[in-house]
């Protein structure tokens, strides 16, 4: 084998493929070792180019615009020559904000301009209003000797001091590991793959499926390879900033992180606690390497839809023992209108996610309810299927686990006497038990805030009128199928796919002899579409969500559900099951070939219309937190984007939160925020206990790290500190994890490290015995 690998290393092709990686790697390595970049520009030195606006400098000898007006570009530092990569931009600065119409503050921003086109990717951050000074990032995407910093004044009082830009290092050394990484993983795809490799896989055909599967992943991600793309969806916002909050809250030294501090005008914002984000912790890794928060949502998005298109070719392998079956069934999946309408329509992060792991739940059923006998292997793997795909939708979108826990709870009860068999039981039951030990560091947090009943925004309406919000929230029947402008509907793809098994159902069954392996295809399918048919009336105003949101206790769940259409990521994953049952059925008759091309000719023509319409319409918007103001002059989306976790008192207005009761009783000096520290310079003069309000929304967690006194809840939604009689200084507060919080972690830490090694012991034994 050594020299087989030997010689093909010596073929003419492989040598040149690693040239090429070799020599991008060197030039990624001298990027990297060369010393930074970096300018300084006292006041003096930034250069006036206001139209309007009067420029002169403030008591703190900083220059700009000293008097309210309205907003332009105001200073420019001088030309700089800078090298392509990241820029930390540190900034004195004083900004007194006008506000626009409506109440809204005005944000200013600095940014990268350059007279050779195509230099600096035009992204304009925001300062920080409550700050003097701020760190912002930029970019330079190509190497310009014209490259200046600009200061728009937005509107208000906008002065700037000195400025210092430094390139970012940390990053060019992570573009090495990156690059790196890449090339060990398509090396070893190569070499697992490509014909003539000596430890190519075995299956031939199968190797080809892999290079098809990566090309439909780079398809389905194509919009997104454009600059802005993938960013125009309603939770766009949201899910960027969940990436900045992750990461600031690793910088503060936070794990797991369960507080944005920086969200919210820092305020802090807690969906960590409500909204499962493991996997977002990927990106936000990347962030803390200097890959801007964009980039490292594209590069979540490519390496998640690889992921989901491996998951449902393994899925729909293991069921039908057929790659091309597999394969055409994972194209139909990943190129469906509901999968690509939660990509970009929506940017439902957690929805499209979720969507990687539910072809898990079928193929863990298909081992356990199919027809072939049960063994110990096919009990084990079913097992490991459910608890990743539980634990997954745990981890990423509770509302998608909601869905696939009612849909498998009532096919196992329709099978209830094979689901109570002691073998079928009991895997269900250590499936329960390792998919709640493992995710225990998630449920107490969120257990304990939903059980307390202080966070009811997140709930539809009221108990009563919970459900029929949810019903008018839902589709049209014909919108099910329409071709409307959004696409969220089913597909022509996923249609054509059901007439498919409804062409086999009418045509193979009085033919063919019970047990002839079409008919078990035709019986599964059937299974499928009719769980995908309910799924798909569950997502339409005529289901009656007003008599389920009256069910005691367990309506008020299923009415969280908020928009009903989200049933059809269940619909559409039954839907390419059913499909594939019907494509099996031909397989055994002959037709199969042809149906297998129309329908991926179908899918195909469907995700190009719907390329078509999405159309990428917005700029690049910048590299960190402050991305969320990108749309401030219509709502300020500091505090609009996402208002379902806030703690019950919270009054939330354009700029901030007001306390409709007075809580604070003491003499406050000042309050400051930094790195997730909160100091109060306070004085109590009456002589008793009296209390001081934090700007912090409350989550259980905060404590008072320095200083006396207690942290509690106000009846505003916040944060409030008890200051002892005639005490006079300073007190501390941060989040910290209460110790049944850690307990649980310590938990979910223990069980996969059990897991692991168990594992390993098995795969030791296998050895030895072979």
């Amino acid at each position: 084998m050594k020299e087989k690998i030997q010689a093909y290393l010596r073929k003419p092709a492989v040598l040149g493929l690693l040239a090429v990686e070799l020599l991008v790697v060197a030039f990624a390595l001298a990027a990297a070792l060369r010393p930074a970049a970096a300018y300084t520009f006292t006041a003096d030195q930034w250069e006036s180019i206001a139209q309007e606006s009067e420029i002169g400098y403030d008591e703190d000898g900083r220059i700009g615009v000293t008097e309210m007006t309205d907003g332009e570009d105001i200073l420019q530092t001088p030309a700089m020559t800078l090298p392509k990569g990241h820029y930390k931009v540190t900034l004195d600065y004083r900004y007194v904000p006008s506000v626009w119409e409506g109440g809204v503050e005005r944000r200013s921003c600095v940014y990268f301009a350059s007279y050779d086109a195509g230099t600096v990717t035009g992204e304009k951050p925001c300062v920080n209003v409550k700050k003097q000074q701020d760190t912002l990032t930029l970019n330079v995407s190509d190497y310009s000797e014209t490259v200046r910093l600009v200061a728009h004044n937005d509107g208000g009082i906008f002065t700037l001091g000195p400025v210092h830009i430094e390139q970012d290092m940390l990053y060019a050394g992570a573009c090495v590991a990156g690059w790196l990484l890449l090339f060990v993983l398509l090396d070893a795809f190569l070499l697992l793959t490509v014909p003539g490799s000596p430890v190519r896989l075995a299956d031939a055909e199968l190797c080809a499926c892999l290079w098809v599967l990566c090309a439909v992943a780079v398809l389905t991600c194509a919009p997104a390879m454009t600059n802005s793309g993938a960013l125009q969806g309603a939770d766009w916002s949201f899910h960027l900033s969940r990436i900045e909050g992750i990461a600031q809250g690793l910088r503060e030294g936070q794990f797991p992180v369960r507080v944005y501090s920086i969200a919210k005008n820092g305020y802090g914002y807690a969906p960590s606690l409500f909204y499962g984000e493991l996997l977002l912790y990927f990106p936000a890794v990347l962030r803390l390497l200097g890959m801007s928060v964009q980039g490292a949502y594209h590069t979540y998005l490519l390496a998640l839809q690889l992921l989901t298109v491996d998951i449902a070719f393994f899925s729909l392998r293991q069921i039908f023992r057929h790659n091309k079956t597999a394969l055409v069934g994972s194209v139909l999946y990943m190129l469906s209108t509901y999968h690509l309408y939660k990509i970009y329509w929506l940017s439902a992060v957690g929805e499209y996610t979720a969507m990687a792991f539910l072809p898990l739940i079928p193929a863990a059923l298909y081992e356990l309810y199919g027809d072939r006998p049960l063994t110990r292997k096919r009990l084990r793997r079913a097992c490991a299927e459910l608890v990743a795909a539980f634990g997954m939708l745990l981890q990423v979108h509770l509302l998608s686990l909601e869905m696939a826990v009612l849909a498998t709870a009532v096919f196992c009860l329709m099978r209830f006497r094979r689901t109570f068999s002691k073998a079928v039981f009991f895997t269900w039951l250590k499936a329960a038990v390792l998919t709640v030990l493992l995710n225990l560091w998630f449920l107490v947090p969120f257990l304990t805030l939903m059980l307390s009943g202080d966070y009811n925004n997140m709930y539809t309406g009221s108990a009563e009128n919970g459900g029929q919000i949810v019903k008018n929230s839902g589709l049209r029947i014909a919108e099910l199928f329409g071709w409307q402008k959004n696409h969220n509907n089913l597909g022509p793809e996923l249609l054509a796919g059901g007439f498919v098994l409804l062409w086999c159902w009418l045509t193979l069954r009085a033919k063919e002899k019970p047990q002839q392996p079409e008919r078990r295809s035709i019986r599964l399918g059937l299974w499928a579409a009719g769980f995908a048919a309910l799924a798909c009336w569950m997502s339409t105003n005529t289901f009656p969500w007003q008599a389920v949101g009256r069910i005691p206790v367990v309506g008020r769940i299923l009415v969280a559900i908020q928009f009903p259409g989200r049933y059809l990521s269940l619909a559409t994953v039954l839907l390419v099951l059913a499909a594939m049952c019907g494509l099996a059925a031909l397989r055994q008759v002959g037709y199969a070939r042809p149906v297998a091309v129309l329908l991926v000719g179908v899918s195909v023509f469907g995700a190009a219309l719907f390329f078509r319409d999405q159309q990428a319409d917005a700029a690049y918007l910048g590299d960190g937190g402050q991305l969320m103001y990108s749309e401030y002059k219509k709502f300020n989306m500091g505090w609009y984007f996402d208002g379902l976790y806030l703690p019950d008192g919270a009054s939330e207005t354009q700029n901030g939160y007001e306390s409709t009761a007075q809580v604070t009783t003491v003499e406050v000096t000042s309050v400051e925020q930094e790195n997730g520290v909160t100091t109060l310079a306070c004085t109590e003069t009456s002589g008793q206990d009296q209390h001081a309000e934090l700007p912090l929304l409350y989550y259980p967690g905060y404590t008072v790290t320095e200083g006396p006194g207690t942290a509690f809840k106000t009846v505003n939604g916040l944060v409030g500190v008890t200051v002892p009689a005639n005490y006079s200084g300073t007190i501390r507060v941060a989040f910290r994890e209460p110790k049944r919080w850690l307990l649980a972690d310590g938990v979910s830490v223990a069980t996969a490290v059990v897991l692991l090694c168990a594992m390993r012991r098995k795969k030791s034994k296998r050895r030895k015995e072979a």
